[in-house]
């Protein structure tokens, strides 16, 4: 292991925009946060991707901004570190990684579920197999990775591609597709405003991903645009084919349905479009889906682990590349951790208590890392010369802003076990960032 040597710059605007999309999953991100944000806010669901879709692009361009002139592999919490200290930066750093640990076993535990439906469907059920089959992927998309970003790259756009062209086919189907008239009633929702709030708090969670750009920063090609160009690209480009299939499938499913299958919307929007094809084609996708959310969700996990282990917040061996370049040493732990985290979700009474468990928590944990990340942004760009006053602090700062009011609002109405989960998670970073901003500074002072 060398920890002179640098990360491969091997991709291009096309690999780091697919990437970007990929990362956010938009048949994985249907299937699992599409029912919940129907139940939250009803047929104002789609209205409420919208509304968060132009808060997340105001994020994407403090990132696009930063990428250009600070890449690193590290994105968020490097430059949080940079614009607030240390000790700032290591709650940053807490915050990346309990929300894409969490991340990471949510997307295993799908894949295996829809691996199982296709292959064993008795098993499918089954918290223990889910887990193993889970664990499975996991090694998969290690072992991929360890390949070299390339072949993670060109295995990622082959698969987009099918999804893409699924997801929009299924679209198509549902618009010419004829609804029954019982789902055509809109239910009235008792408070519009909080279930339009709790809907966007959700659809972090569906606009995830697109910041592996970021991360890839020092892993690319054609100049310092491509990362903040291919980021803005796949949000943008992804966010539109969401909003346009989730107002086709609300023609054909109720908001009573989707309440009802708030972790299989997808097979519930199949069995609506009717016919064994497009339940086969759709349980297909989506498992292509999660196969490639998980992957690059690994990729942003080791990355950052990578960068945090160069500039001390984790051990210094996590720092370290191979001869060819890779970070195995972040990437294995990342595996370990994940793995173990992934195979302990056996134990539970079923794979569905633990995605809903921890979806709404992950959520507010990344908002609020975008929202620090957006009021870095502000700090470092600011006093550049040159930038639109508009650009570097205006467009930042309404991103923030909302992120941190919706997250207020929701975290307020939750249940008892999701705010304590909320909470805690937010609390427990504080010990971690004053131990860890503590060795920075030592580390530092010692340089």
């Amino acid at each position: 292991m060398n920890a002179t040597l640098r990360l491969p710059r091997v991709l291009g605007l096309f690999d780091v925009s697919v990437l970007a999309s990929a990362a956010m999953g938009p048949a994985y991100s249907l299937a699992v946060t599409m029912g919940p944000m129907v139940a939250a806010a009803g047929t104002n669901a789609t209205l409420a991707l919208v509304l968060l879709g132009a808060v997340m692009s105001c994020v994407a361009i403090a990132f696009s901004q930063l990428s250009q002139t600070m890449p690193s592999a590290g994105s968020s919490f490097s430059w949080i570190a940079s614009a607030f200290g240390p000790r700032v930066g290591a709650y940053a750093a807490w915050l990346l990684l309990l929300s894409n640990y969490f991340a990471t076993m949510t997307t295993a535990l799908p894949a295996a579920t829809y691996t199982l439906a296709l292959f064993a469907p008795k098993l499918a059920t089954s918290p223990l197999w889910d887990s193993l089959v889970g664990t499975i992927w996991i090694v998969a998309s290690t072992l991929l990775l360890y390949a070299g970003l390339r072949p993670t790259a060109f295995t990622t756009a082959v698969f987009l591609i099918a999804e893409l062209a699924v997801v929009a086919g299924s679209a198509v189907a549902a618009c010419l597709a004829h609804p029954a008239p019982e789902h055509l009633a809109a239910p009235v929702l008792p408070n519009p405003f909080v279930g339009i709030v709790t809907a966007m708090v959700l659809g972090i969670w569906m606009t995830d991903g697109w910041e592996v750009s970021a991360s890839a920063s020092e892993e690319t090609t054609g100049g310092p645009q491509t990362p903040g160009r291919g980021g803005l690209v796949g949000l943008l480009g992804t966010t539109a084919l969401l909003v346009v299939a989730m107002l086709a499938y609300g023609r054909v499913g109720s908001v009573a349905g989707f309440a009802a299958h708030q972790t299989d919307a997808m097979s519930y929007v199949a069995d609506r479009i009717g016919g064994p094809f497009w339940q086969l084609t759709i349980v297909a996708t989506v498992l292509v889906s999660t196969a490639a959310t998980l992957w690059t969700t690994i990729l942003y996990l080791s990355r950052s682990a990578y960068s945090m282990g160069r500039d001390g917040v984790l051990p210094a061996g996590l720092g370290r590349l191979n001869g060819r370049g890779v970070p195995v040493n972040s990437l294995v732990a990342v595996f370990g951790c994940t793995a173990a985290f992934t195979l302990l979700t056996g134990f539970w009474p079923t794979a569905a208590s633990v995605l809903n468990l921890v979806l709404n928590g992950t959520s507010v944990f990344l908002g609020v890392l975008f929202a620090m990340s957006a009021f870095a942004a502000i700090k470092l760009r600011r006093a550049r010369p040159g930038a639109p006053r508009w650009l570097a602090v205006g467009v930042p700062l309404a991103g923030a802003t909302t992120l941190c009011a919706i997250i207020a609002v929701d975290i307020a109405q939750s249940d008892a076990v999701t705010r304590a989960i909320e909470i805690g998670g937010l609390l427990l970073g504080a010990p971690f960032a004053l131990w860890r901003g503590r060795a920075i500074v030592q580390l530092e002072s010692a340089a």
